[in-house]
Formats: C-alpha cells, sequence, structure tokens
C-alpha cells in the first residue's frame, strides 16, 4: 500500500477556470489551454509562491440554475488580493491532505485511482466535504502533460 504524507494547508490560488461538460472524455486540449492562459498571464500574478508550480484542481461548481457540472480551474499559488484581469482568485480553508506522487495522470487522484477507491476506505480519514475535488501540483510551470509527474492532494478529516 502507498501511504501519503499528510499535511495542513491553505490554498490562495490565482488563474482561470473552465467548464468540461463539452470535452468530457477528451480534455486533454482544453485543460491545455487553461494552462497556456495562466502561463502567458504569470508576469501579471503578484506574490506567486516559489517555486513557481502548476496547480490544477478539479471540482463541482453550483449552477444558479440548481444544476452542478464539473469545472477545472488552473493557476498559481499566489496573492489573492489583486488577481489581474481575466484571471480570478481562490481561496480554500485549512484543510489536511494527503499528499501523493502520481507518475501518470490519473492513476491515483481520479474517481477510480488509488487514493479513492484503495487508500482512503482502508485508513483513518474520509474525504473533506467542505473541498470538494482533489489538487494536482506539477513539478513547474511547463511539466503539465499526462506522463509528468505531480504531487496529488486529496482533501480528508479524521473519521
Amino acid at each position: 500500500m502507498i501511504e501519503p504524507r499528510i499535511i495542513k494547508k491553505t490554498f490562495t490560488l490565482v488563474g482561470v477556470e473552465g467548464d468540461m461538460k463539452d470535452v468530457w472524455p477528451d480534455f486533454g486540449p482544453r485543460l491545455n489551454e487553461l494552462y497556456r492562459i495562466v502561463s502567458e498571464n504569470l508576469h501579471a500574478i503578484r506574490g506567486c509562491a516559489e517555486p513557481t508550480r502548476m496547480v490544477g484542481f478539479w471540482h463541482m461548481c453550483a449552477l444558479p440554475s440548481g444544476g452542478r457540472e464539473f469545472r477545472y480551474f488552473a493557476g498559481v499559488e499566489a496573492d489573492t488580493t489583486h488577481p489581474p484581469a481575466g484571471l480570478i482568485a481562490h481561496v480554500l480553508p485549512e484543510s489536511l491532505y494527503a499528499v501523493f506522487t502520481e507518475q501518470r495522470r490519473g492513476t491515483i487522484g481520479s474517481p477510480e485511482g488509488y487514493a479513492y477507491k484503495q487508500w482512503l476506505p482502508s485508513s483513518e480519514y474520509v474525504g473533506n466535504e467542505a473541498i470538494r475535488g482533489d489538487f494536482e501540483i506539477y513539478r513547474n510551470m511547463t511539466d503539465i502533460g499526462p506522463e509528468c509527474e505531480a504531487e496529488i492532494l486529496i482533501p480528508v478529516k479524521a473519521k
């Protein structure tokens, strides 16, 4: 069994968000577009964490109609007080996270991945429903492809 590190973290992110309903399951080009927008605006983002790394997360978003849709946020950890025009800020409350290293996208953090199907049910944790989604933190701003290593952070709380 792969054992993750457990950390406590607050996310302060600046970036872009995209609706993924019309591109599922071939979402790679849409993700790359979101990553490109963040990279092109990096010079205007204040207070980027060092080293600056691409952060992405999937989450369910409530719609004004009462429905819900999958969205993907791509950005960087940064000062969220003045996001540049065209970018948005996300501040997520402090949570515990199980941190895994993933060698290939989708093997650990996807709903069918190791973290959710094997580790979480047998661990002393449950998913933290206050923070929906999990996070991909890439090694840098350019190694962001499906075969690139990333840290996967799963929000958890004690059982």
